[in-house]
């Protein structure tokens, strides 16, 4: 017998998953995968996806070419580098995400309340989530221009 759930996944042709649901369910995959606090999308120029604090906080992030982690190592006595509602952030991960002409449009960040060492293997998944996402932004009929002042952040 099939619930409504894998009949959605059988039947793929009848109904498309829209953008922001497929945000989200990256969302919740990344935060899965790396045991994470949060792990936020955020696309520069829309706003409407700053609905919550771990959104906001990853909008300030500075931004890098490519993978960037703090702190790089982990200790247990690593400051907290902000809060957000009722944790500190001790680390997070954050990668820019591309559209199909390369700029960068937006950020994946991986945050959380504990130090936490962030593996060869951790950054093998993570740009396999953020190839994931690029892809449901390139095939999508979600229209992302690039921000001007990405390069600067």
């Amino acid at each position: 017998m099939m619930d409504a759930s894998s009949a959605d996944v059988t039947n793929t042709g009848e109904q498309h998953e829209s953008f922001s649901d497929a945000v989200a369910r990256i969302e919740r995959l990344g935060k899965s995968l790396f045991g994470v606090t949060a792990c936020v999308v955020y696309l520069h120029g829309k706003e409407s996806r700053l609905a919550t604090q771990a959104h906001q906080y990853c909008a300030q992030l500075p931004l890098n070419e490519a993978l960037h982690v703090m702190p790089e190592k982990s200790s247990p006595f690593s400051p907290a580098m902000g809060k957000i509602d009722n944790f500190e952030v001790l680390f997070y991960a954050l990668h820019p995400l591309r559209n199909r002409t390369g700029n960068i449009v937006g950020r994946v960040a991986l945050i959380h309340e504990r130090s936490r060492a962030f593996t060869a293997g951790d950054a093998h998944w993570m740009t396999d989530l953020v190839a994931l996402l690029e892809r449901e932004l390139h095939f999508s009929a979600y229209d992302v221009e690039a921000h001007s002042s990405t390069s600067s952040q």
